[in-house]
């Protein structure tokens, strides 16, 4: 994994120079140009976006990359969601360098690339996203059921310690991870995963989703149970329930979400390398902030314009509570609005309202507004 870049780069050479003319000349591209405002302490502007390129495939073949860059045009604080480096200064990064081959119902990847798993994923709630150095395999040989394998060695994005360059995420062991889907019942999709990461934890997480059309409203129900076991004997495991009430005539769903963790020497539950996939996850608190034994709420409302001759128009509005045995006492208010200009501009709004009660100096409130044009 340590030359998956060269590696990748020798497959690609490999390819005979007609078929790699044709390859490329018939290349696909797309990304996006974002332009971010962040307020928490102070005020931050910055503009980026990322451009991704796949050639055509050549015998099941082919070879992609993707540059991401972010740039502030006002002082850089990295207040709230990390906009810029660890250094607080804009930078660029080849976050996707990888050879992809098809085998019948079989994907293989190798190299930099964008994962969203449970406990690995973009997260993109900044300027650049999570990416990782990773060797990933996805099989869909089997009815309704997809299994993932993937070797991760390395990572870099908005959630990494140094966002501008990849580094390990757990040594030169890196993590494992095995992943089944299964979407045989009606209505009904399961998920397992299980990684591993060598000397530092192992972590299992299944997940259950259900959702049904009745007579006047969508009702969906889920489930999740994961188990984090980590090397020095700690653990903590954390159920969770989320109910969503969807009302399709009047563009409303309202939905309320439960978690609860069971820690073992005092042990608090953690997101890795991503977001995390709790149910009760806000903009900025999750699981890892309600810590031992913690437990959270997350009540909302979602609301859809297009039923008021509001096309594109979006709204979000949910509360969060939380307490712990280490005194946690959380809230977090999370406002939401998105408008879709059109299919390739978009603009979105997110307000947060955090109030820690046992300490006000943790208390903030953040303020992102972002305007991407895709292409």
């Amino acid at each position: 994994m340590k030359r998956s870049i060269v590696v990748a780069t020798l497959l690609s050479v490999s390819m005979q120079a007609e078929g790699l003319e044709t390859a490329f000349k018939n290349a696909t591209y797309d990304g996006y140009l974002r332009a971010a405002y962040q307020h928490q302490d102070e005020g931050e502007f910055a503009i980026g976006g990322k451009l991704h390129m796949e050639t055509a495939q050549i015998n099941g073949i082919s070879v992609g990359t993707s540059f991401y860059t972010t740039h502030g045009l006002s002082d850089k604080y990295n207040d709230g969601i990390s906009f810029f480096s660890s250094e607080q200064k804009a930078y660029s990064i080849l976050g996707e360098a990888y050879i992809k081959a098809h085998f019948g119902s079989t994907e293989i990847k190798i190299g930099r690339q964008e994962l969203d798993t449970p406990y690995a994923d973009t997260d993109d709630i900044g300027m650049v996203p999570n990416s990782f150095e990773a060797l990933s395999v996805v099989n869909s040989a089997f009815d309704d059921t997809t299994i993932v394998l993937a070797h991760l060695q390395k990572m870099a994005g908005v959630d990494a310690e140094t966002p501008e360059r990849f580094t390990k995420i757990n040594g030169d062991d890196g993590v494992q991870v095995v992943g089944v889907s299964y979407e045989g019942y009606e209505n009904l999709r399961l998920d397992g995963w299980y990684y591993n990461a060598t000397d530092f934890a192992k972590m299992s997480y299944i997940e259950a989703d259900y959702e049904r059309p009745l007579s006047a409203f969508t009702l969906g129900i889920g489930g999740q149970y994961t188990y984090q076991d980590f090397d020095e004997g700690s653990t903590v495991g954390v159920y969770g329930l989320n109910v969503r009430l969807g009302l399709e005539e009047q563009g409303i769903i309202f939905y309320t979400a439960y978690n609860k963790a069971n820690s073992k020497d005092g042990q608090v539950a953690d997101n890795f390398f991503g977001g995390g996939p709790f149910f009760i996850n806000c903009e900025h608190m999750t699981m890892a902030e309600v810590g031992e034994n913690g437990k959270a709420f997350r009540h909302g409302i979602e609301l859809d314009g297009a039923p008021y001759g509001l096309d594109g128009f979006g709204m979000n509005l949910s509360y969060f509570t939380a307490e712990g045995d280490g005194g946690e006492d959380l809230e977090e208010i999370d406002l939401m609005a998105s408008y879709m200009v059109s299919d390739a501009l978009s603009v979105d709004l997110i307000y947060s309202d955090t109030t820690d009660n046992q300490d006000e100096r943790a208390s903030f409130t953040n303020t992102r507004l972002f305007v991407n044009y895709s292409f």
